[in-house]
């Protein structure tokens, strides 16, 4: 029965990706960011994991991960249904592609949040850094079978209006609200904010390409 959990848990392990990922945006530290600045946002990751973890092979991939995250890392464990479920609140950096690489000789990330330019809007998009392969060889040397792949199942920007202008958020391919749209806008406010999710499931192309949010100020 405990390598029977244990294959149960490597299994599900496999390639796995996050069941959500959750990201606090503010308009103007996006605006910023464009020019130059670096500011590290909060970003939730949960995890689901089929059997329970007697070995404590979970415990070792926490503490391995840690060196990867920002120092105010948190963890936080739960029985589920099948199993378990892992929640990590971190923050990533989020930065033009220049400051986030300065950002990144100085500190380790498994991921960013890259902000390009383009004709006027910000783009944001979430991008996976080189420690994400080391991170993975230190999971095989835990567990052969273990692993770890981005973006997650399911990506979602809450997007804050704080600027005092008008800002128009715009996505493709997303649920709002539960709600899809092939094409999503909507202008925000100061003080207004809106949830967009991507869904990274199987079959969707945000399985193989990085979730994209632009906003534009009018």
């Amino acid at each position: 029965m405990k390598l029977f959990a244990t294959l149960l848990l490597s299994l599900l392990l496999v390639g796995c990706k996050p069941d959500a990922m959750n990201v606090e945006l503010y308009t103007t530290d996006i605006d910023l960011a464009s020019n130059g600045e670096v500011f590290e946002v909060p970003v939730k990751v949960s995890f689901s994991l089929l059997g329970d973890d007697k070995d404590g092979t979970l415990d070792r991939v926490t503490q391995a991960s840690k060196k990867y995250l920002s120092t105010d890392s948190s963890f936080s464990r739960s029985k589920a249904m099948m199993g378990e479920r892992l929640v990590i609140d971190t923050k990533l950096p989020l930065g033009d592609a220049n400051s986030i690489q300065k950002f990144l000789k100085t500190n380790t990330r498994l991921a960013v949040l890259e902000v390009t330019s383009d004709n006027g809007s910000n783009l944001v998009s979430i991008k996976a850094t080189p420690s994400l392969r080391s991170f993975d060889r230190e999971l095989r040397g835990i567990n052969m079978m273990l692993s770890l792949d981005l973006p997650a199942k399911e990506t979602t920007f809450r997007v804050s209006s704080d600027s005092r202008k008008l800002v128009e958020v715009l996505a493709t391919a997303v649920f709002v609200s539960k709600k899809p749209y092939l094409q999503f806008s909507k202008e925000l406010n100061r003080r207004d904010s809106v949830e967009i999710t991507f869904s990274g499931k199987e079959g969707s192309v945000y399985s193989e390409i990085p979730p994209v949010l632009k906003l534009k100020l009018n």
